[in-house]
């Protein structure tokens, strides 16, 4: 995996596909439109995992920004 795909020029996460790869391991979520990585198209792959609601991502990649921020300011 390629993160640098899921955050900006500067390493700040930006997308809900890097946080969605920090809240669990392995390969349990994918999209159904691969072009359009959205929470409306996220399903999960792996039965013993529960979708997460759209508010816990966000919330999961707030997270993450916030940081990241306090890291990089």
């Amino acid at each position: 995996m390629n993160e640098k795909t899921f955050v900006d020029e500067n390493g700040r996460p930006n997308h809900i596909e890097f946080a969605l790869c920090n809240m669990h391991g392995g390969q349990w979520f994918g999209f159904s439109d691969p072009k359009n990585k959205t929470y409306a198209n996220l399903i999960v792959h792996d039965d013993t995992i529960t979708k997460p609601t759209e508010e816990e991502v966000n919330a999961k990649l707030k997270e993450l920004q916030d940081e990241w921020d306090s890291k990089n300011d």
